[in-house]
C-alpha cells in the first residue's frame, strides 16, 4: 500500500512540474511573439516618418516630457 502512495504522489508531482513548464513556455513564447510585433511595429513606423519627413517627437513634447522626469516625486505641474 505504502508503495502504491508513493507512485501516485510521484505521478502527481510529475504531472504537476508538466503544467508548469507548459505555462513557463507559453509565457515565454508569448513574450517573443509580443516583442517580434513591438520590433516589426516601431520599425515600420520608423521608414514612414522617414519617408514622409515627420519627426516622430516634436521639440515641444521632447522639453515637456523632459520637464516632467526632471520633477521630483509627488510634484504636480
Amino acid at each position: 500500500m505504502r508503495s502504491v502512495t508513493l507512485h501516485v504522489i510521484a505521478f502527481v508531482l510529475a504531472v504537476l512540474e508538466l503544467l508548469a513548464a507548459l505555462a513557463a513556455g507559453s509565457a515565454a513564447l508569448l513574450s517573443l511573439t509580443t516583442e517580434a510585433l513591438m520590433r516589426t511595429a516601431t520599425a515600420a513606423g520608423t521608414g514612414f516618418t522617414a519617408r514622409t519627413g515627420i519627426a516622430p517627437m516634436s521639440q515641444r513634447l521632447r522639453s515637456d516630457l523632459a520637464a516632467v522626469l526632471s520633477m521630483p516625486e509627488g510634484a504636480t505641474r
